[in-house]
């Protein structure tokens, strides 16, 4: 499929789409209204919350992780 095929076989796609939630999705994907993605509420508290661990010290190294977790991680 050359690239103008491929670009008007995208086009008749989306032409026939009726999904705003996908069309949306689309429009981010490319870059559309400069695709700044907002983070939902639900997972800002989750964010902060991790930010706050890190500044704290309260976290592990991948390393240490992994000598932890050995033997899962050999399955």
């Amino acid at each position: 499929m050359t690239l103008v095929e491929l670009k008007k076989s995208i086009h008749e796609r989306i032409d026939n789409l009726d999904d705003e939630r996908l069309l949306k999705m689309v429009n981010d994907l490319i870059g559309g209204d400069n695709a700044i993605y907002e983070v939902p509420p639900e997972h800002a508290k989750d964010i902060d919350q991790g930010i706050t661990d890190v500044k704290n010290g309260d976290f592990i190294t991948l390393e240490e992780f992994e000598q932890r977790y050995e033997k899962w991680l050999k399955n």
